[in-house]
């Protein structure tokens, strides 16, 4: 028992810096010879996350979204290999939401989930006739079926007793989330380790946050899991936006080696002083000689502070930037 807990005890405290993310090396001399496991490298990436972003607590019971896709079986996977060795005591519960699509194959999860001996629920829901029928224009099925499953998900969590909900989401759909929020909703964001649910009684978790997408299709192979596909009919769709900002990622990681890795750190290394949101620019903040602020309350509709006795003509209207290129 003591030598399971210092093993985890390794993987939880190991150096939290961003700069150690990287994929995996093979030994000196071991070019000749078979690859080693992913197993423990992203078990301990895994752990790391859990630590950086006190992720899981001792008595948690955590819904773990199950997709049937790589990146979900990959998280269940890696966060049960911890918890045989944790020092803390949690559950895990394979969650499945069946969108109705024709074609899901609930029936090969259900068979992966007995044979591994996992504690599963399966939920069956209209989401496909929903989006079908009320789909806005403009949307994608990828945005408005997760956001539904989102909503089942949370529905879901309290019914079956669990009080936090693992996401698969890893490190490209971070990056890729922060260029879509830039590029076509014209603000800084990404998806974050750690969400308490607006609803105040889930709280979200992302344990692969430091796992990069590459990984975890290496270790879908090695480890074997029977994928399934999620049978939407925009699967594969590649003029998607979110598949459009992975293509882009590769091309520029193919060219210049560790912009992913640099672009990873720079979410945990905001300055934010630097940007153009006037809320943090300590310049328009008004402070006296003693360092006090003397601006004046926020205004909830906008979210800016305002100045007391102060105009400004341009209030409420967006700044004029130059065009692009010039």
């Amino acid at each position: 028992m003591c030598a399971l807990q210092g093993e985890f005890l390794f993987i939880m405290t190991c150096m939290s810096s961003l700069l150690q993310i990287e994929l995996p090396r093979r030994r000196r001399g071991t070019a000749g010879g078979p690859p080693r496991s992913l197993l423990k490298p992203l078990a301990r990436r895994v752990g790391r996350a859990i630590q950086d972003f006190r992720m899981i607590e001792d008595g948690d019971r955590i819904l773990c979204a199950m997709s049937g896709g790589k990146d979900s079986y990959a998280m269940l996977h890696l966060l049960d290999h911890l918890r045989r060795r944790a020092p803390v005591r949690f559950e895990l519960l394979a969650v499945t939401v069946d969108q109705g699509y024709r074609g899901f194959q609930t029936d090969v999860l259900e068979r992966y989930f007995r044979e591994k001996g996992f504690a599963y629920h399966i939920e069956r829901t209209n989401i496909a006739e929903v989006i079908d029928d009320t789909m806005p224009l403009g949307d994608t099925h990828c945005s408005m079926c997760a956001r539904l499953r989102r909503g089942v998900l949370y529905r879901l969590a309290p019914d079956l007793g669990c009080n936090k909900i693992a996401l698969g989401h890893h490190a490209d759909d971070l990056l890729e989330t922060l260029l879509m929020s830039q590029f076509f909703n014209g603000e800084i964001c990404s998806m974050p380790p750690i969400l308490k649910a607006r609803d105040g009684r889930n709280t979200v978790i992302r344990p692969l946050c430091y796992v990069w997408e590459e990984e975890i299709i290496r270790f879908t192979a090695e480890a074997g899991f029977p994928v399934i596909c999620c049978a939407c009919p925009a699967c594969g769709d590649n003029s998607l936006k979110r598949r459009q900002m992975k293509l882009l990622l590769s091309r520029l990681e193919a060219d210049h080696g560790g912009i992913k890795s640099s672009l990873l750190r720079a979410l945990s290394n905001i300055r934010a002083e630097h940007l153009l949101d006037r809320r943090f620019l300590p310049a328009l903040a008004g402070t006296t000689a003693a360092g006090k602020s003397i601006a004046g309350p926020e205004n909830k509709k906008t979210g800016r502070w305002t100045s007391p006795g102060i105009h400004r003509p341009d209030a409420g209207r967006k700044p004029v930037l130059p065009a692009g290129g010039s």
